[in-house]
């Protein structure tokens, strides 16, 4: 018995979908931030970073464990129950090989870290890359019938179960294992609310045949997401290799704000775009169109709030979580153009590539970009932790424009369309941007009310890139829209 994929559901769907996810999205970032300056205040620095530590070897895994046989799924015409069921024994089983792996190799990360508190932590998180296999195939068939809805609830749920467990276990005096149980919460419920919500129910069956082509497209996909994996994660390693637990602890804090962007914003657009993309893969202009709209949109939320909080973040780290993390700020400042550049420009070129099976220039581009992190982090490490920060943003400076170059060859994208996306935000984010710090000279005015002055700025600055640039944003989001299935 097969299912045919769900046809896409126009302009209004895509917002649903969209509207769905970003508003779990940003309820789960909301609450994150709500919950930081209690953690930071009960954990310590070290903690922090010997917790970011432990995640890097347990993100492996996860990368691994999936291997991009999720995203294979989505793109099957006919949801075959026998082909589905292959893919998701083999997923499981390899959760499983990886949760093993884990145990046996904790002693190992312990000594090449110079950290024996981190073997217990390794051997509990173990779990999470099993639970994540689970539910990878369940989530596919919950995202290829487009029910975002449902996702965004699992999100919601997961994340106030994780953060409740995070907050009562650091206020209980657990220090770092309030961290760990956060983690082992989070995967628990989210494939716990994936099985309940999934229709697919894997049956006792395998087939080699249909699993071939699933493999194919692993095979690329795996290889990219392990080196993008490598590639953000080698900061980390050389940071605690070369600085310490207390520097990295300032790092990983800094991280958690600035992959809010990825996280609460571009990762669900891409998502979403990533199917509509895969519906449109015969039709280059159409791809072109859903990329430019995906960046012009992304970047009118994006660039003005990530300028403001950047040009006010002394006082935001400073208020928001203590005193102790306002060295956070400046890495907060070099790293975040950088990483907001990325979210915009590449994170959705990756599905384009994908959706067109090219996922070979992926791992082509994603192999390049982590030999070009390697240098610049392998040379910033010793000038300090600011340095390893700046690299970030020299990163993405470079491979965006070689991100465009090899899209161009495949899809019909310029690089004078694609800077034209970004546009009106640089010029809102300016005026605001200039806007606080004239204000913040003008007038004296505590720590607190300089959050309430860059929240409204930021905000307005959106605003402002919306009505300069309303006709392309209605064209961007009219690119959306479904076209009228093929008559048979």
């Amino acid at each position: 018995m097969t299912t045919p994929m769900p046809p896409s559901s126009g302009l209004r769907g895509f917002l649903v979908s969209i509207g769905s996810l970003i508003s779990a999205r940003a309820f789960v970032a909301v609450s994150q931030l709500m919950v930081l300056p209690i953690l930071a205040r009960q954990i310590t620095v070290e903690e922090f970073g010997l917790m970011g530590l432990a995640m890097t070897v347990v993100i492996f895994a996860n990368t691994l464990s999936d291997g991009g046989l999720g995203r294979s799924l989505i793109r099957t015409r006919d949801a075959d129950i026998v082909e589905w069921s292959s893919v998701s024994w083999v997923m499981v089983g390899v959760g499983l090989a990886f949760t093993l792996l884990i145990c046996a190799i904790s002693p190992l990360a312990a000594r090449y870290f110079d950290s024996p508190a981190i073997v217990p932590i390794l051997l509990v998180m173990s779990v999470v890359p099993l639970l994540q296999a689970v539910a990878a195939a369940p989530n596919a068939e919950i995202e290829r019938r487009e029910h975002y809805a449902g996702i965004a609830r699992i999100e919601v749920a997961s994340t106030l179960a994780g953060l409740a467990a995070a907050v009562i276990g650091a206020l209980a005096g657990f220090g770092i294992w309030a961290l760990v149980a956060q983690q082992i919460l989070l995967a628990g419920v989210r494939t716990a609310g994936t099985l309940w919500m999934s229709q697919f129910r894997p049956v006792l069956a395998f087939s080699t045949a249909s699993l071939r082509p699933h493999l194919i497209y692993a095979r690329d996909t795996i290889a990219a997401s392990v080196v993008t994996v490598a590639r953000d994660q080698l900061p980390i390693v050389m940071i605690s290799r070369v600085l310490g637990q207390i520097p990295l602890g300032y790092f990983t804090m800094s991280a958690r704000f600035t992959r809010l962007p990825q996280f609460g914003l571009a990762g669900p657009m891409a998502s979403v775009v990533y199917v509509r993309m895969s519906k449109a893969q015969h039709s280059p202009e159409k791809l072109r169109d859903l990329y430019y709209a995906s960046m012009r949109l992304l970047s009118a939320l994006l660039i003005p709030t990530c300028a403001v909080i950047a040009v006010a973040s002394q006082p935001i780290f400073a208020t928001f979580l203590s005193p102790e993390w306002k060295p956070t700020a400046p890495v907060f400042v070099l790293s975040v153009g950088g990483i907001v550049l990325e979210s915009i420009a590449i994170y959705f070129l990756n599905p384009l590539f994908r959706a067109i099976s090219r996922t070979d220039l992926v791992l082509r581009l994603t192999v390049e970009g982590v030999v070009l992190r390697l240098v610049l982090v392998f040379g910033a490490v010793f000038m300090g932790l600011e340095a390893v920060a700046a690299s970030l943003t020299i990163w993405a400076l470079i491979m965006v424009p070689r991100n465009w170059q090899i899209g161009a060859r495949h899809v019909p994208i310029t690089f004078a369309g694609c800077l034209a996306t970004f546009v009106p935000s640089l010029i809102s984010a300016g005026i605001f941007s200039g806007a606080y710090l004239t204000l913040n000279t003008l007038w004296q005015i505590s720590d607190a009310m300089n959050m309430g002055l860059a929240t409204v700025l930021g905000l307005s600055g959106v605003g402002l890139t919306l009505l300069i640039d309303h006709q392309r944003t209605r064209a961007a989001l009219g690119a959306f829209r479904a076209e009228p299935a093929p008559a048979e």
